[in-house]
């Protein structure tokens, strides 16, 4: 296929190229690590948009009670339900094809798609990363502008005193429903202290479904695991499995590895009540290439916006100085 050297048919064409390579990019993308894949298994959620992500949290119950004959009802009304609210967290990256590139691969239908192919790997992995290293952080990171990741989550109130404008630490009922299990005694990483950790997080029927720590703590639950749990399948092991994630099953949850947790950290997450908010507009959207005016150069980029929200603080447990 002959290519037009002109900067704008190119730039028509690579763009072209860029838009039938991004679905496959969006999946690898959620098969990056673990946490991804089991949000991926589940319905995405896609947000029109709005000033703040506001996501609505349960935490009491409604009045209600047995009765007699006559007994009058508390018909008093009480609230349940409040509302976390965020701001949107914005992601980008390059995708950039020089001159002097464009000049090697002109006449070249095939150097071109190939070349674009490379770039969009490269982006899979800086994106797949960058989100990846964010998801276990505060959202401090960037002057704020990261996503809420684990650490501000799921939280006692300790390390960060509120969660979606919600105070961990004033007494109050909601105060209670944003807040996470942190456990920091640490020490020698024992199948107890992790059945402590998860019993914390446990409210029937639900219970945490994911375990993320790092390699040399999955190495010590393998050596003290059975057999039979070492090679678990059926509902949620077959996801995981499938993009080549080796799972250890502990009381029904899935035992994992992510390069991006920290040292001595293990999180028992329950995904039912974690969400991936992505904004409809900036759901991986390619900007199309443009030809800057100082630069022999044609540039784009990939754009993502959204946030990590934890909708259960309480149902979810952090544990660090593990060994």
């Amino acid at each position: 296929m002959a290519l037009p050297t002109d900067s704008r048919q190119l730039a028509d064409v690579a763009a072209s190229a860029v838009d039938s390579y991004l679905p496959g990019l969006i999946d690898l993308f959620f098969n990056s690590n673990a946490m991804w894949v089991r949000l991926a298994s589940k319905e995405r959620a896609i947000l029109d948009g709005g000033d703040l992500i506001r996501q609505p949290i349960l935490y009491d119950k409604l009045n209600a009670g047995s009765y007699s004959g006559l007994d009058t009802f508390d018909i008093s009304r009480r609230p349940t339900k409040t509302v976390l609210q965020f701001d949107w967290a914005q992601y980008y990256v390059n995708l950039t094809v020089d001159g002097r590139t464009i000049l090697k691969t002109s006449g070249s239908g095939t150097k071109i798609l190939d070349l674009v192919e490379a770039e969009m790997e490269t982006a899979r992995i800086t994106l797949a990363d960058l989100l990846g290293t964010d998801a276990y952080l505060d959202g401090t990171g960037n002057s704020n502008k990261a996503i809420q990741g684990l650490i501000a989550g799921i939280d006692s109130g300790t390390n960060v005193a509120s969660y979606g404008g919600i105070n961990r630490n004033d007494g109050s009922v909601q105060a209670t429903a944003v807040q996470g299990n942190l456990n920091t005694t640490g020490g020698a990483l024992s199948l107890a202290l992790v059945n402590t950790g998860m019993g914390s997080a446990t409210i029937q029927p639900h219970r945490p479904d994911l375990i993320v720590t790092t390699q040399a703590l999955w190495d010590r639950f393998w050596e003290r695991s059975q057999p039979s749990q070492r090679t678990p399948s059926g509902p949620g092991f077959d996801d995981l499995a499938r993009v080549g994630f080796s799972a250890i099953n502990f009381n029904g949850a899935a035992v994992v590895v992510d390069s991006h947790c920290a040292s001595g950290n293990l999180w028992q997450l329950n995904t039912d009540f974690i969400k991936l908010l992505i904004h409809k507009d900036r759901d991986f959207q390619f900007t199309g290439f443009q030809k800057p005016t100082n630069q022999d150069a044609l540039l784009g980029q990939i754009l993502w916006a959204g946030q990590l929200v934890i909708q259960a603080p309480r149902l979810q447990t952090r544990m660090t100085g593990l060994s």
